[in-house]
């Protein structure tokens, strides 16, 4: 993919979105990228990055399919990765470590029952029932942008999180509910960072090229471009080429 071609589109998009009061249809999204052959996935992480800029897209959900119908709002926009032979390995240790922990002896009919009163040994008890279920929801929605462990532990965390909230009306469906949508928010948030932080690597790259050609096979000190003068043959903000230059280490 042409990087260059890709940033000006990305660009372009996001100034119509502003100028059509930070909305978007799909049909312009692929009308703009519409010569570039993105697949699903890459437009995906085009409506994430349009999301990050506050431009709303109409139609959006089409791409995306609810994670339970308790919990509106949750997305499931990643691509299931199959786990690897050693995450496999690892998911299998995890749970048979759980089971030797585990003893719950009250039903879960009994400790949702305790939970919705205010009894805090039954939060507990919940808590290492649902522990292995948090695990293989994880393992389920397993993708590229997290290690399944770091994953895990988001389960686990929502799973407290949820186990905590004040909600006298708390039953499985809803916990299951709950710990899904924490799965799936880190998930997204993860996905967000990381097409940030791709943008942002192919504008170091953009614009270390940029320099090596403006400056190649020239020594002398006096011929070098400030980057005030960068700003201008590039046509990008000076702070935003000191942000840049301060990563390559090259801003003295």
């Amino acid at each position: 993919m042409d990087i260059n071609k890709f940033q000006e589109k990305l660009a372009e998009i996001c100034k119509l979105g502003e100028e059509n009061g930070k909305a978007l249809k799909p049909e312009q999204i692929k009308e703009c990228f519409g010569d570039m052959d993105l697949d699903k996935s890459q437009l995906i992480k085009i409506l994430q990055y349009l999301k990050l800029q506050g431009i709303s897209i109409e139609g959006a959900e089409a791409l995306q399919k609810p994670a339970d119908p308790e919990t509106p709002g949750t997305e499931e926009m990643q691509k299931k990765v199959p786990l690897t032979a050693e995450e496999e390995e690892y998911l299998r240790e995890y749970l048979e470590n759980l089971e030797e922990q585990k003893k719950v002896l009250r039903s879960t009919e009994e400790l949702f029952g305790l939970l919705n009163q205010g009894d805090a040994l039954a939060a507990a008890e919940l808590s290492q029932k649902y522990l292995p279920r948090a695990a293989q929801m994880a393992a389920e929605l397993n993708c590229e942008e997290i290690f399944l462990a770091d994953l895990i532990q988001e389960a686990n965390v929502s799973l407290l999180m949820a186990l905590d909230e004040e909600n006298d009306h708390k039953d499985e469906k809803w916990l299951l509910g709950r710990i899904r949508a924490g799965i799936l928010r880190a998930i997204e948030e993860q996905t967000q960072k990381k097409f940030e932080d791709d943008y942002l690597v192919a504008k170091v790259e953009k614009l270390e090229a940029a320099v090596r050609e403006l400056t190649e096979d020239d020594e002398d000190e006096k011929s070098k471009f400030s980057v005030e003068e960068l700003a201008i043959i590039l046509d990008m903000d000076v702070e935003e080429i000191r942000d840049v230059l301060r990563l390559t280490g090259d801003d003295k």
